[in-house]
């Protein structure tokens, strides 16, 4: 009986342990009802409608409409003569380093997030451009009728003509000024020429004693970039001014009367547009709007007072940095209302700054012409309209965090926004004279 019942437990214990057995089996075998994963096999569609864009001598953009996929495209491989190049997480790629005069091959293709990748793209042939010579220019006479011809030559609205540098282009161009500046001619032309900027010595055979120039162009026979305009004096007189126009086709005469006061003072530098401030179609990224391109709007990529991606903001920078005493002076010109005065004139913002060259220059130009009036932003402080306060380089020069997006608080005194009607001083040389005369009280070096 004992053997019976030890059977019958024995039994039972085998039974309960092949029970657990096939519970735990079935456990990790997951059940047939357990949802599985399927594996993404389905490549992404092939990049299309590959372009490339701004293309110079050392630099291009390429521009593709983004692949299709079930799940989504990951990054893109860029191809160049038919090695891989670089990977994109986006339809577009910056391209530098490139030689001048040679054709590439560029492909895309897509990638998703299990490693499925498409078909290569149709294949884009790219010429760079050619290389201009790398060799200082001269030219003599009198350079504000030299300058007079380049301004003339300055393509118009809607021509799409500028074209927006790249990072590499700004840094090199950045180059370019520091060479300027510290008088390394023969370095600023080799670099100029990658850019295709050449460097012309000028000598004014009209000024007693004869003053020699640098002018830094483009090309005048291939131009493809607009960057500006910019002189620069090898032996100022007026060491601590810099003028500036950056409207030269919109704020009719301002370029005139810039190199007119450049000359007559043999100021340290000149900085002028070559492009009109609504010659590009594309908006700047940079805060504040204007109706001078129609509707009011933002501002244009070719607008270089309102654009810090541009050579002519990065030579602002590289001034103010390098030479911390300079002042610049940036002239306008406005419509005049009934109930306008001839100047109104700002710092970039309504601070008082410790030296105000602002009341110096209306002082100086009150006595070429007592009849002119007056607003000054940060003495008439409800005064509102055309004061710079969006200037990018008033910005910068007042210390703004971010001169694209914010308007500085405090001033340095070194920006000088002068807004002028047509009549009294913009309409010819006269006017023009008054302007240059005031300027060279307030900043000529005895």
């Amino acid at each position: 009986m004992r053997t019976l019942k030890l059977m019958a437990k024995l039994t039972y214990v085998m039974g309960m342990v092949m029970l657990l057995v096939l519970l735990v089996s079935c456990s990790s075998s997951g059940g047939n009802d357990e949802p599985t994963m399927e594996k993404d096999t389905q490549a992404p569609t092939a990049p299309s409608g590959l372009i490339a864009e701004n293309v110079t001598r050392t630099t291009a953009e390429l521009r593709w409409d983004a692949s299709a996929d079930n799940i989504g495209v990951q990054n893109y491989s860029i191809y160049q003569n038919g090695s891989y190049l670089a990977s994109a997480g986006q339809t577009f790629y910056a391209l530098d380093n490139l030689e001048p005069g040679n054709v590439y091959i560029y492909q895309v293709l897509a990638t998703d997030a299990a490693g499925n990748e498409s078909e290569l793209s149709e294949t884009l042939e790219v010429s760079t451009t050619g290389t201009i010579a790398a060799e200082l220019q001269f030219a003599s006479g009198n350079i504000d009728s030299y300058l007079r011809k380049l301004i003339d030559s300055v393509p118009g609205s809607g021509q799409d003509g500028y074209t927006a540098p790249v990072d590499a282009q700004l840094d090199l161009w950045e180059t370019v000024v520091g060479h300027m500046l510290n008088d390394q001619i023969s370095e600023a032309v080799a670099k100029s020429a990658e850019l295709n900027y050449q460097v012309t010595e000028f000598t004014d055979t009209t000024l007693s004693p004869n003053q020699v120039f640098y002018i830094l162009a483009e090309y005048e026979s291939a131009k493809t970039n607009y960057w500006g305009i910019y002189v620069f004096s090898a032996a100022p007189e007026s060491e601590d001014l810099i003028l500036m126009a950056p409207h030269i086709k919109y704020d009719t005469n301002t370029g005139y009367e810039a190199a007119y006061s450049f000359r007559n003072n043999v100021a340290k530098a000149l900085l002028l547009s070559s492009a009109h401030r609504c010659n590009s179609d594309t908006e700047t990224e940079c805060s504040g709007t204007t109706s001078a391109c129609g509707s009011s709007g933002a501002y244009r990529i070719s607008d270089l007072a309102h654009n810090t991606g541009s050579a002519f903001q990065r030579t602002t920078e590289v001034i103010a940095t390098s030479l911390p005493s300079t002042v610049f002076v940036q002239l306008h010109g406005f419509g005049k209302g009934d109930n306008d005065p001839d100047v109104i004139m700002s710092n970039g913002t309504d601070q008082t700054p410790e030296n105000d060259y602002a009341s110096l220059i209306r002082d100086a130009l009150l006595e070429e012409d007592a009849s002119l009036t007056f607003k000054i932003a940060h003495i008439d402080t409800d005064w509102t309209r055309l004061r710079g306060f969006t200037n990018t380089q008033g910005r910068f020069i007042n210390s703004s965090p971010d001169p694209c997006g914010t308007s500085a608080t405090e001033t340095s005194g070194r920006f000088i926004h002068i807004e002028q009607a047509r009549p009294k001083l913009r309409q010819d040389a006269s006017g023009w004279a008054k302007m240059s005369n005031a300027l060279g009280n307030v900043f000529f070096n005895d």
